[in-house]
């Protein structure tokens, strides 16, 4: 009880400086990429352009293509869409480079690919976001739109469902409190996952885990590590019923780091902590897809 209070302690004086409340693989962005060119009208000028026509004839309608600008623009779309959805740290609150957190790493990891020539982000991070607002904030066009147009989609949340508990509860903390509120964060998850999947049910979802902001001040306070733990495990519980899903572990980066990975106001990552968090986003994304070709060489 004195250690989860002292967390709580630390808690309010984080909420009075800072308003907390409020692929790698080549083989999967080609298919998509064959997907666009597919979904295309096929054009009369390709079809005459394969007859067998009078070869002075067919030199002319190559002359017609080279002059076309748009239509290798239509039939070779090699842009990607990337969407973040989730909290602040999806919104990139600590970042003092202003980057946007951890959405730059991913966006230059995937520019960094010759088959794809442009990368876009739309960023759906709103700060104190729970999975509550998620479910509220889905019944929006403009979110739906994004997420159905999207080729990858990076999800967080769940850190201010967590620190809700201790925000009400701060005079007297104890596991059970954590474990009624983590199944019922379980219950909301799930209805978050499958609601972005009625808008999109094909493209690949990254859930980056959860943290414990507290560690570096209260080391010894191994229940609020503990808590956290079992929060990720009920993430990655409720992941295991989607397909095509990935959860993105981060806890152990601000275990006992080698330099400050928190903001002033010791709760959100700061550009260095969003640069490791992006790292291991990178490496699930790569881990994934090496997984995703193996099983499809093995089905065939």
């Amino acid at each position: 009880m004195n250690r989860f209070f002292k967390i709580a302690l630390l808690f309010l004086l984080i909420i009075s400086m800072v308003s907390c409340s409020s692929e790698n693989s080549s083989s999967y962005v080609l298919e998509k990429a064959k997907e666009r060119r597919e979904s295309q009208d096929e054009k009369t000028l390709f079809r005459d352009f394969f007859k067998n026509d009078e070869k002075a004839e067919n030199q002319n309608k190559i002359v017609n293509i080279e002059e076309k600008n748009e239509v290798t623009e239509e039939f070779f779309d090699r842009s990607f869409k990337l969407v973040f959805f989730g909290d602040s740290l999806t919104q990139g609150v600590g970042d003092e480079s202003g980057k946007g957190g951890f959405t730059s790493s991913v966006k230059d990891y995937y520019e960094g690919k010759p088959y794809i020539d442009n990368v876009s982000i739309t960023n759906l991070g709103v700060r104190g976001n729970r999975t509550n607002h998620l479910l509220k904030r889905l019944e929006d066009p403009e979110v739906q739109e994004a997420l159905a147009e999207a080729d990858v989609i990076f999800m967080t949340v769940g850190g201010n469902d967590l620190m809700k508990v201790i925000r009400e509860n701060f005079l007297d903390l104890n596991f059970s409190l954590f474990d009624k509120e983590q199944k019922l964060y379980a219950d909301r998850l799930d209805s978050v996952i499958g609601e972005v999947r009625t808008h999109n049910d094909s493209s690949r979802l990254y859930l980056v885990g959860l943290f414990n902001p507290f560690y570096q001040f209260f080391q010894e306070i191994d229940e609020m590590n503990q808590v956290v733990t079992n929060w990720n495990e009920t993430t990655i519980s409720v992941l295991d019923e989607y397909p095509n899903t990935a959860y993105v572990p981060i806890q152990d980066i601000f275990v006992d780091p080698e330099v400050n990975l928190l903001d002033d106001d010791q709760f959100h990552p700061n550009q260095k902590g969003y640069e490791l968090i992006g790292s291991n986003i990178i490496s699930e994304i790569m881990r994934f897809n090496e997984e995703s070709t193996t099983d499809e060489m093995l089905e065939e």
